[in-house]
């Protein structure tokens, strides 16, 4: 492989804001994301000895007060992140942002999108809805803490040398799902697997979309924390938080899933096949 470009420029869509626990300790999404991705870099170009000394530059921006990049000239990939909204909900942030996404992918093929649950909700909302797409609370219920994705064979197929095995444990904290009503995904989508509980897991088109419902950026204190806060806001019983707590605070995946992102946003999905 031959990459031209040795920084990679990564605009973050922050579609919500940390708590102030997590704040303090962890920073707002785009650090989030920052410390999830750099040392996954790093593991990606040291197993990739072709490629040059790629470095990660990330910035965030506050999409909640409407806050994009001033131009995407300079922009190869972009993150949307979760947020406590739905993606149905009628907010004039979350339609600009709807309207962001779709002229984006439209107008910039070259700009990869990856997003986790809200941010995989929206750019499914946005690009599909005209093929069926929708976001609607999951009749099942809330996922919570750690769950396996068993990964879809056209996923395999692409990510197969960082995925040990078919399966890929990471963080969750949704209660909404995407739908597509017409029965199956646009042509040339994939779905990249699915758990006990939700067959969209997320979405995958090589070389310019990756999803995933789960939040792989997101370790045991930060699920904890955000299992802790959502269950006060919404009135959960004490023993079902302490149950999703402790589902929790299990070993995970997150690295595998930065090392598949990294790989995303360096085109090897599409030039190691």
């Amino acid at each position: 492989m031959t990459l031209s470009k040795h920084v990679i420029s990564v605009a973050v869509f922050n579609c919500g804001y940390t708590a102030p626990s997590i704040q303090n300790a962890r920073g707002q999404f785009h650090e989030i994301f920052a410390a999830l991705l750099t040392p996954a870099l790093e593991r990606v170009c040291h197993n990739n000895l072709e490629l040059p000394n790629v470095t990660l530059d990330i910035k965030g921006w506050d999409t909640v007060n409407q806050e994009y990049p001033p131009t995407l000239d300079k922009i190869d990939a972009i993150i949307v992140t979760g947020s406590p909204n739905g993606a149905y909900e009628d907010l004039e942030w979350i339609r600009t942002l709807d309207r962001h996404l779709a002229d984006i992918y439209r107008r910039r093929p070259s700009i990869k999108m990856y997003g986790s649950c809200f941010g995989h909700q929206i750019i499914c909302q946005a690009l599909f809805k005209d093929q069926g797409a929708a976001v609607a609370k999951d009749p099942s219920g809330w996922e919570l803490g750690v769950h396996t994705i068993n990964a879809s064979d056209e996923f395999l197929e692409r990510f197969s040398s960082l995925l040990p095995s078919e399966a890929l444990r990471i963080q969750f904290l949704h209660a909404d799902h995407v739908i597509f009503t017409n029965g199956s995904v646009p042509r040339g989508i994939h779905l990249i697997g699915s758990t006990s509980q939700c067959q969209n897991q997320g979405i995958y088109q090589p070389g310019r979309i990756l999803t995933l419902q789960g939040h792989p950026e997101f370790d045991q204190f930060i699920t904890t924390e955000c299992l802790k806060l959502v269950g006060q806001r919404v009135g959960w019983e004490e023993e079902f938080r302490d149950a999703a707590v402790a589902s929790a605070t299990v070993n995970d995946d997150a690295a595998i899933a930065a090392n598949i992102i990294v790989a995303f946003f360096l085109g090897l999905d599409v030039t190691n096949t």
